[in-house]
């Protein structure tokens, strides 16, 4: 339930209605330029908010928020990205803003990222129609509106798959209770925003489509995100802090609660924190993860620390996926080194998984650097049962993005599995073999390089 005084703030507010500025909303003409109008308007004006009426679909290219709009998808709207790369522009999203105040999604309507005419028409373009039969786009083809490569200030000169939400450097973003599917690339992009609020948005994106991560929350603070409903073969809910955008600072003070998620990669996770101070402050809680190849998981290669992180009070369930999906069915899984010869590592440390009941193929994976152990880390009340469910064959752990260290390597599944951990308290917690079992697994408990371990009534049934 949102505040009251916002419900009535809502009630007084100025309406752009986007059919008043010419758009159609017949799923087939091109609305960019109206929806545009209306938001223009509506930014013109001071703030307002800009509604997609119910009953239509309304085709568009990239379009631009300015401070203090609500962009509404009204009951029974869509909003469909077009297939052609150049309707996205500079901007490389469906929705973007930068250096807004004060902007709003809301509405029950949906957004639809259009994956398939989009990976189609590129390969028209660019590869000669073969996409590949199970979905993925020809090997040849690795165009992507990635912010790693470019400053976001740069056209995009060739094709690429754009993002469906993209705000760069905004504060005071709230979204709610609309709904997203199909992304051909990230769903939601946050880059350097504060004061976030992310109540009660869904997400369905395919499951054959690499890239289509739920939530990216990259070098952002004061964020908040509950009651979402997420799967996608991609990363679901991700804090990072990716290079181009270093000037933004370090993301931190973050809670996930209520959200339920699937994916065939990571469920929530913390990883790329490639410039200092890194990622800190972060709590994952009271969540759903279910068929996902990685449950809740650390990965750091990079210079940033990643800190202060708690996980609590959730259920996982992990199955192993064919091998071009990373992961390893791992319900926990944190993995720290440098991610080249010459990258000076950060810390991971103060990492704590609280109330964690794990389902799966796999076990618990804990990975430092020989020179730079993972510090402080604690299993506080984890219940781990493992049993073979899938066809996929298992006996490994993977390592992908790879950096010093080989990507997937061969070695029995343990039911916690650990290296060079200075400090890991286990309290608690429980190994359950379960069947049916074969030879890839292995002990319940497989250390080495460890300092200050702790264990505190473990058991192994």
């Amino acid at each position: 339930m949102w505040p009251a005084a916002f419900s009535a703030s809502a009630q007084s507010t100025t309406a752009f209605n986007v059919l008043d500025y010419g758009a159609r909303g017949d799923g087939t003409n091109d609305d960019t330029a109206a929806i545009q109008k209306a938001l223009d308007a509506c930014g013109s004006a001071g703030g307002g908010q800009v509604v997609l009426p119910g009953g239509k679909t309304y085709l568009s290219g990239a379009l631009a928020l300015r401070s203090e709009t609500d962009f509404h998808l009204a009951n029974g709207a869509t909003l469909e990205g077009s297939p052609r790369w150049r309707d996205y522009g500079r901007p490389g999203a469906l929705l973007f803003a930068k250096d807004a105040h004060g902007i709003t999604v809301s509405g029950n309507g949906i957004m639809d990222g259009n994956d398939r005419a989009v990976w189609q028409a590129l390969a028209d373009e660019e590869a000669g129609g073969n996409v590949n039969k199970d979905g993925w786009w020809p090997e040849s083809f690795t165009g992507d509106w990635w912010p790693f490569d470019k400053l976001p200030s740069q056209p995009q000169t060739h094709g690429g798959r754009p993002m469906m939400v993209i705000f760069i450097g905004c504060d005071r973003v709230r979204m709610r209770d609309f709904r997203l599917r199909n992304a051909s690339s990230w769903t939601i992009h946050l880059v350097g925003c504060e004061d976030v609020a992310i109540d009660s948005v869904s997400i369905r994106n395919a499951w054959d489509v690499a890239n289509n991560d739920g939530m990216d929350i990259d070098h952002c603070r004061d964020v908040r995100i509950a009651n979402c409903s997420i799967e996608s073969a991609d990363d679901c809910i991700v804090i990072k802090n990716t290079p181009n955008f270093a000037s933004y600072g370090g993301s931190a003070r973050i809670t996930v609660t209520g959200c339920n998620v699937a994916s065939r990669s990571c469920a929530l996770k913390v990883d790329e924190t490639y410039a200092p101070p890194g990622a800190k402050d972060i709590i994952f809680a009271n969540c759903t993860v279910s068929h996902s190849n990685r449950g809740l998981v650390i990965q750091s290669r990079d210079e940033g620390d990643i800190e202060n992180v708690l996980f609590a009070n959730i259920t996982v369930e992990t199955e192993f996926s064919p091998h071009k999906w990373w992961g390893a069915a791992e319900p926990i899984h944190i993995s720290h080194f440098p991610r080249t010869a010459h990258t000076k590592l950060g810390h991971v440390r103060n990492i704590r998984f609280s109330n964690i009941l794990c389902r799966g193929e796999s076990g618990v994976f804990l990975q430092g650097w020989t020179n730079n152990p993972l510090e402080n880390i604690v299993l506080d009340n984890v219940r781990v049962e493992i049993a073979k469910t899938t066809s996929v064959p298992g006996g490994f752990y993977d390592l992908r993005p790879q950096g010093v260290f080989k990507g997937i390597f061969e070695y029995p599944i343990a039911g916690i599995y650990a290296r060079n951990v200075n400090r890991l308290s286990l309290s608690k917690t429980q190994v359950v073999w379960g069947q049916p079992l074969d030879k890839t697994y292995g002990r319940s408990f497989d250390f080495e390089g460890m300092e200050n371990l702790e264990i505190d009534h473990p058991e192994v049934k």
